[in-house]
């Protein structure tokens, strides 16, 4: 006699949930018993085994095919599977298994829904090879993982050129955009040989050495107006590095090489300290309580946009130039709102 693993004082979501649990839990046995004994299990071995009737096993076995998998029946010989589309075993310990979890939450936190399946379909894959143990404890603690989702820039979502870039990094192609220049204020054309794809600060952006400009530079990929493939190849030196490109830059943005030091005040300066801001810091505590923080940046538009998040408890000492950009910046803010209270009636 088959017994029910569902009990009737659940709710119908918890039901449909478990059920499901259940379902891919023998679709993966059905999988695994074909993969590692082919020739070997025919539909009438896997229900009996399985404790459900050949109808349910023939409907995981269409799941299967529809995934992608070739199941090819053998008459009484059984089943057999032409693509071999499983990993071996994985020798994960509790740590190392927790810590893929985490990265592949942090990483799917900073993508597109295009790209979230693909990642939760890899991460199930890799789960199942894991020892039942620690799966036992990640069913527990994962769900206790939690990563809130990045505010990615949503023509990234609706208009993404990054598989075009993939594909022509990939082949070593250059490509020819339009690009809408946030800087210079007009749409710009480039011929670029593209090195690299990186995500920072909610979007995503293309390295690559432009022919136009003689040097390379960085693209966000959303202002991309139109991208093509050519067929010219090119190589990226091999001295290219994205850490070694970005290294002074404070997010994305390059330019001049600038030391520059803030003063924090006593009450942020233990949150200063506890962050690890860019790879040249050096923080200097002084004797009232307040911070001394100094970088050495490739650009201060992007450090001066930081700094005045902290409003009045972060102070500009050095350079000049960054101290009264952000002073004159400070000024044409008060002047924003006492305008703003000028024009607001009374009550």
């Amino acid at each position: 006699m088959r017994t029910c693993p569902f009990h009737s004082s659940q709710s119908l979501e918890e039901q449909t949930q478990m059920y499901r649990t259940y379902q891919m839990a023998r679709v993966l046995k059905v999988a695994s018993r074909i993969h590692h004994q082919p020739r070997r299990w025919t539909r009438p071995r896997l229900a009996d085994t399985l404790g459900v009737d050949k109808a349910t096993i023939q409907r995981d076995i269409d799941l299967l095919r529809e995934m992608g998998i070739q199941i090819v029946a053998r008459g009484k010989q059984g089943y057999e599977m032409n693509s071999d589309v499983f990993l071996p075993a994985l020798n994960l310990d509790f740590e190392e298994a927790l810590a893929l979890i985490t990265a592949a939450s942090v990483y799917k936190a900073n993508e597109g829904q295009q790209t979230k399946d693909a990642l939760d379909n890899a991460i199930a894959k890799i789960a199942i090879g894991l020892p039942k143990s620690t799966q036992r404890v990640l069913r527990q603690i994962a769900p206790q993982i939690d990563i809130p989702d990045s505010q990615v820039s949503e023509p990234d979502e609706i208009q993404s050129h990054r598989k075009t870039l993939y594909e022509a990094i990939r082949q070593r192609l250059r490509v020819t955009i339009t690009y809408d220049s946030f800087s210079r204020g007009k749409r710009t054309r480039h011929r670029i040989s593209p090195y690299a794809v990186i995500f920072r600060k909610h979007a995503w952006y293309v390295i690559g050495h432009s022919e136009t400009r003689g040097r390379v530079l960085t693209f966000r990929i959303n202002r991309i107006h139109h991208l093509s493939i050519s067929h010219s190849p090119y190589t990226i030196p091999d001295d290219f590095s994205v850490q070694k490109y970005l290294e002074k830059s404070w997010d994305v943005m390059l330019g001049a090489e600038t030391r520059v030091v803030i003063r924090f005040a006593p009450r942020i300066a233990p949150l200063i300290r506890e962050v690890r801001w860019h790879p040249t810091q050096q923080l200097c505590p002084m004797p009232d309580g307040s911070l001394h923080f100094e970088v050495t940046v490739a650009g201060l538009r992007e450090i001066s946009w930081w700094v005045m998040t902290w409003g009045d408890e972060a102070e500009v000492l050095e350079p000049k130039e960054l101290r009264e950009h952000v002073a004159e910046a400070a000024e044409r803010m008060v002047e924003v709102y006492r305008n703003k209270s000028r024009n607001q009636p009374h009550t």
